[in-house]
């Protein structure tokens, strides 16, 4: 223990290199009961379950299943709704739920038997009060249960009488009024009080210590609420107050306090919990979570605590207050908080991850909420071209530039299509506004259509291996030379609604329509081939024409995925809902580094696996935005991450992440409901 000491006197919080957790929000959308948590646990089933203030919640499949008092049809019913804490029994299947005011329920969920223990003032072995604040493990295996007003009481499993730990019965016990307690499985409990400090019994002799807050002096208690204590691996007694984090150090009988009084380890600690081996977690009031290395370092400041704290992302709580931690079997965290439901961390990297907009706050990623055109630039950066909010400039996920109508001068605010040419210059289509270019070097927009063109309804952008740029209008079709941003050729196609516009590697010009389908042109304009429903092609609609890698087109199309043959673009294979599309309106299409073609839908993206000429759908339960993508909205990255645009912001992934195999949890079954067979009237078959 003194070199422990030693060593923590050198420790140093750590901000380098800390592990960035992914956190999905659960609440009412998941039939939670209540979004006030107040302690979570789980059980030998693999099964979490969560309590808070309106009833006990069971998280099954991804939905949770609440239990209440008076339950009908329930398998536990529960002898009060307002609930405190929980605790899986180490040794046998059972639940411990303690109430506010209804006593201790024992729940065994394998054979769904309930116990209850409640104050029975004719039996003196029965517990003492109904308010029960904690539960903890003695080191016998039986139960301590602390409660708010008659102390602590000692459960025999076996007998299930009650023993009595009170000012009556423990001489120099402080107060009854009791929040916490553990066992040190050395014969001494340590006590947390609601007003009267912290107290250590000897559990042998009932002799008690008790440490209460000087003012006078710096190493004592910083408050004589103590909320929580929490002991760790290597035996250190972590302390939680009203104020701040504490660290009980016994040779001296001191404690050492932990961060300055305006830091966030100054605020109530509602919780402290050792996971990944050697990282202490603190819930926090208005703090969120601080995150302690107990292997680093010495303690500087409180900017050097890693923090996980609220805000509009994936990596922030949606609420500054956590009531409880806890880790699961397979080490994900679970954040119970006080009003806004459950917080599920995992270090596990997200399938899919987005940049969104937030109406709460002025600093989210996006200043608009449909991402409807996107590409990359030379220094990596996003640029993201919405409905309303005009251009984003996004580095490493912060908007670090936005370029509005009013503020910059470009042509509009509505963004359709956006390109990034071989020479790293930008260019937009605007919706009505012709094209805005950007120059990267001189850090200026300019519109490159002439008076007479600068309404046109830009849709598509296109550079070919002479540095021809191939623009999409409601308008037909202009060709603009690269350099000098002449207009070469304006073409009126047989629709003129036109959506994308491409030349692939043989010459060919392939153009997709609002509404007359896909034309196939010669490099001088002469028409070879239409597909169009009357042709028997499978829609009109064409959001995206794309040439791959070797040299295959598709189409994005309103009713499925088109691919068209190499040798012979005559010929096409059409995959739909039959061929394992999950939404047949395809919105963008890119390839990845394998080869492999993904594709944004009004339901997801799903990706064509090409060794396998397979179909694998993502959606919303991927981490995807519950929206409708965008047409033509896509880019690729030269590290492989793509970017697809939707009506909720920018989504983006790793392909072969999300292609890598992994293995499935083992299942459980968790019910079985048996049907009773129909029975004919005209028969007696069933």
């Amino acid at each position: 223990m003194k070199y422990l000491f030693t060593l923590f006197l050198c420790i140093q919080f750590f901000t380098t290199q800390a592990q960035q957790y992914t956190i999905k929000k659960l609440g009412k959308e998941k039939k939670l009961s209540n979004n006030y948590i107040i302690d979570i646990a789980e059980d030998k089933n693999g099964y979490i379950w969560f309590a808070t203030e309106d009833g006990l919640n069971k998280l099954e499949g991804g939905v949770f299943s609440p239990f209440y008092k008076k339950d009908k049809g329930k398998s536990l019913n529960l002898t009060g709704n307002e609930l405190n804490c929980l605790l899986d029994d180490p040794q046998k299947p059972i639940l411990w739920i303690g109430t506010q005011r209804a006593g201790l329920n024992a729940f065994n969920y394998q054979t769904n038997e309930q116990i209850i223990f409640q104050h029975d003032q004719n039996d003196p072995h029965s517990i003492a009060t109904n308010d029960v604040t904690d539960l903890a493990i003695a080191a016998d295996g039986n139960l301590w249960i602390t409660t708010y007003w008659r102390g602590i009481e000692s459960l025999n499993k076996e007998t299930r009488k009650f023993t009595h730990y009170n000012q009556e019965t423990v001489p120099g016990l402080p107060s009854n009024t009791i929040w916490t307690v553990i066992d040190d499985h050395k014969g001494s409990l340590y006590i947390g009080h609601a007003q009267h400090g912290m107290s250590i019994l000897s559990i042998k002799d009932k002799k008690i210590k008790n440490f209460t807050y000087n003012k006078n002096d710096n190493k004592s208690l910083p408050s004589n609420n103590v909320q929580c204590i929490f002991k760790d691996n290597t035996g250190n007694i972590w302390v939680g107050t009203e104020k701040g984090l504490v660290l009980y150090k016994p040779e001296t009988e001191t404690f050492i306090r932990l961060g300055e009084k305006e830091s966030v380890l100054s605020h109530r600690i509602y919780d402290i919990r050792q996971f990944n081996e050697n990282e202490l977690w603190v819930a926090t009031e208005f703090g969120g979570i601080a995150i302690i290395n107990l292997s680093k370092s010495l303690f500087n400041t409180a900017e050097d605590i890693q923090f996980i704290q609220a805000g509009d992302n994936e990596y922030n709580l949606n609420n500054s207050t956590v009531r409880c931690l806890f880790q699961d079997s397979h080490q994900n965290i679970w954040a119970g908080t006080w009003g806004g439901g459950v917080n599920f961390l995992s270090s596990n990297t997200a399938l899919f991850k987005s940049f969104s907009y937030s109406s709460y706050s002025s600093g989210s990623s996006l200043n608009a909420p449909i991402a409807s055109a996107v590409c990359l630039d030379k220094q990596n950066y996003l640029w993201v071209g919405t409905d309303g909010g005009g251009i984003n400039v996004l580095k490493d996920g912060q908007r670090i530039a936005t370029y509005t109508e009013q503020a910059n001068n470009i042509s509009g605010n509505s963004i359709q299509t956006a390109l990034c040419d071989k020479r790293g210059n930008l260019w937009f289509g605007v919706f009505y506004g012709g094209i805005m270019f950007y120059d990267t070097q001189k850090k200026i927009f300019q519109q490159v259509f002439p008076e007479e063109y600068t309404n046109q309804d830009v849709r598509s952008l296109f550079e070919d291996k002479e540095g021809i740029i191939w623009v999409g209008t409601s308008n037909g079709i202009f060709q603009i030379e690269r350099d000098t941003k002449k207009i070469i050729q304006h073409t009126h196609v047989t629709d003129n609604l036109v959506r994308s516009v491409i030349k692939d590697k043989k010459d060919q010009i392939w153009v997709g329509s609002f509404g007359g389908g896909v034309a196939l042109y010669s490099s001088n304009w002469k028409l070879l081939k239409e597909f169009n429903t009357y042709q028997g092609f499978p829609s009109n609609t064409i959001n995206q024409i794309y040439e791959d890698s070797k040299g295959c087109i598709w189409a994005a199309t309103g009713e499925g995925l088109v691919q068209f043959e190499y040798n012979s673009p005559w010929k096409y294979k059409v995959y739909q809902r039959n061929e394992g599309l999950a939404n047949t309106f395809i919105w963008a299409i890119e390839e990845d580094e394998n080869q492999n073609i993904w594709f944004s839908t009004n339901q997801g993206i799903s990706c064509f696996v090409r060794n396998e000429e397979n179909i694998y759908n993502y959606d919303f339960r991927d981490n995807i935005p519950m929206a409708s993508f965008t047409g033509r909205s896509v880019c690729k990255g030269k590290n492989g991450v793509m970017y697809f645009g939707s009506t909720n912001g920018l989504c983006y992934f790793t392909p072969s992440y999300i292609l890598e195999k992994r293995q499935a949890p083992k299942a459980i079954i968790g019910k079985i409901t048996v049907f009773e067979p129909l029975v004919s009237e005209n028969s007696n078959e069933t």
